[in-house]
């Protein structure tokens, strides 16, 4: 008898899981604002592929607002690698800012992403970077010695090739590294 309730739950949870992406890719502003607003409250992590997919593709602003909002809002640790292997991604690019401003901003622990957001404040447009230094100043503090000295090393070798600008940025977060 409870192996068929877990069954009949484990169902429920496909099926609502599938009802809100087809709502999401359904293009109907109303039908996706609402399912938003019901992930918020009781989504799943499987669904942000989804969401970033939905970001890249979209132009109505309260969407995209309403996603950055939730993306901000995480507060479940199994969201970070999707989000971490989305900032990874090239063909997210457009949305990269958004998406590591997410990270800092709902605090969750990046530390054993740190090399996705030097990577950011390195290769990133500006903004990005920015965004990227703020959660690598977050995440420094879970790090080994060793991890810090190996990103020190990174920043060092990779600092010539970036605009006088980006070379302040890594001259800092070199700084806030070391001190740490």
């Amino acid at each position: 008898m409870a192996e068929k309730k877990i069954q009949n739950t484990s169902n429920n949870t496909s099926n609502k899981l599938k009802n809100q992406i087809q709502s999401l890719r359904s293009g109907n502003r109303s039908a996706i604002l609402s399912t938003l607003k019901e992930l918020r409250s009781g989504g799943n992590v499987s669904i942000l592929p989804d969401l970033f997919e939905l970001l890249l593709d979209q132009e109505d602003e309260q969407i995209i607002s309403s996603i950055s909002s939730l993306l901000s809002d995480l507060k479940d640790k199994d969201a970070v690698p999707a989000l971490a292997k989305a900032i990874d991604n090239p063909e997210n690019s457009k949305i990269l800012t958004i998406l590591v401003s997410a990270c800092w901003q709902n605090g969750l622990s990046y530390g054993k992403q740190i090399d996705t957001f030097v990577k950011v404040v390195i290769t990133g447009e500006y903004e990005a970077a920015i965004e990227a230094f703020t959660v690598i100043e977050e995440a420094v503090g879970d790090l080994e010695q060793v991890e810090r000295d190996q990103i020190i090393t990174n920043l060092k070798s990779r600092i010539k090739e970036v605009d006088e600008q980006k070379k302040l940025l890594l001259s800092e977060l070199i700084k806030v590294v070391a001190n740490y």
